[in-house]
């Protein structure tokens, strides 16, 4: 796998994973370094899920529990990858290779042709040789279409394979995390959904669905440099209240969604109100050391998965109980209706 992660985000990534790597016995080995870099970089949500499952059961790791996620999770990765472009150029060449051949033959029998054409000239009768000619015109223009034809597929092909690469290289290269706050972006997110045992089933999911209240009014009146730190403090709020298995994502300015697995939505509702409270109560500090004057507070929507849905229409319902908390006020929870939300 190619990383695209710039050498201040490497490094911060490297920084982490060293952290993360020091507790277990695992040696410090590249296998190792790959398996905690791309946990740490958010890169790998399955190999995330995997490993914290392992720690929560096993505490420590060893070299054959490391090499064991590496084995499944990233050495399988690449393989499957680069096996799948193998399949798909192999049938490519097969495809060219077929009519490479027809036009081959195309080409035989008009040479055959013109060979049979140079022996009969000889013959004095003039209709005979304006009929000979007029026939090997004939194959000239079926040995032109051929080749044109021909020439039209290798071209498609040669867009074909190019689209081949592309696909392989956005799945490897695509971004999945955000480099402000560290927490997976909206690609990410959806992957690390995926990722789950059964994506189709939503009974054992709930949704956040969190906004910054006035955080344009933040930046207008203090500026980027702290519109960003509190960015980044809603981020450690979140990872400070959500269990191994929850997923947290900034999906844009100031919308963050959580994914909660295995809770009930009024565990969900509380779990939401104490990040709320967690932000209502933060600190922010200028750069000159002053305290940032303002509280930070959160609106969040609350709802749960049923039958039926995807991650869209849960977002919906996510969005549209935090677009009830805006309209009661901001810095409040609101869970969404179990009855059907109406089009906003």
């Amino acid at each position: 796998m190619r990383y695209q992660q710039s050498r201040d985000e490497s490094a911060e990534i490297l920084r982490r994973a060293l952290q993360l790597m020091s507790p277990h016995e695992a040696g410090y080995h590249p296998l190792s370094y790959t398996v905690w870099y791309e946990h740490a970089g958010d890169l790998n949500p399955t190999l995330s899920q995997d490993l914290d499952k392992l720690i929560g059961s096993v505490g420590v790791l060893s070299d054959s529990e490391i090499c064991r996620l590496h084995a499944l999770h990233i050495a399988a990765r690449d393989v499957e990858m680069f096996e799948l472009a193998q399949r798909e150029l192999r049938e490519l060449i097969g495809r060219t290779e077929q009519d490479t051949a027809a036009a081959e033959g195309t080409l035989q029998t008009f040479t055959e042709t013109l060979a049979h054409t140079t022996e009969r000239l000889a013959e004095p009768d003039p209709q005979r040789v304006r009929t000979l000619l007029r026939d090997l015109l004939a194959q000239a223009t079926q040995v032109q279409s051929t080749l044109r034809v021909l020439h039209a597929q290798l071209a498609k092909q040669r867009e074909e394979v190019a689209g081949v690469m592309e696909r392989l290289e956005r799945a490897q290269t695509e971004p999945l995390r955000d480099p402000l706050t560290g927490l997976v972006n909206l690609a990410g997110f959806r992957r690390a959904f995926d990722g789950q045992d059964d994506p189709a089933d939503f009974s054992q999911v709930v949704l956040l669905a969190v906004d910054i209240d006035y955080f344009k009014r933040i930046n207008d009146t203090h500026g980027h440099v702290i519109g960003d730190k509190v960015l980044v403090k809603v981020a450690k709020i979140l990872r400070e209240q959500l269990a191994a298995e929850d997923v947290a994502a900034r999906i844009g300015g100031d919308e963050f969604v959580v994914l909660l697995r295995g809770k009930t939505l009024s565990a969900a509702a509380a779990l939401a109100e104490a990040i709320r409270s967690a932000a209502q109560r933060s600190l922010i500090v200028h750069p000159d050391g002053a305290q940032f004057a303002g509280e930070v507070t959160l609106s969040i929507g609350v709802a749960s998965g049923r039958e039926g849905d995807s991650l869209e229409t849960l977002r919906h319902r996510a969005d549209a109980a935090l677009y009830d908390a805006k309209a009661a006020g901001r810095n409040r929870v609101s869970v969404a209706s179990e009855v059907e939300i109406r089009a906003r």
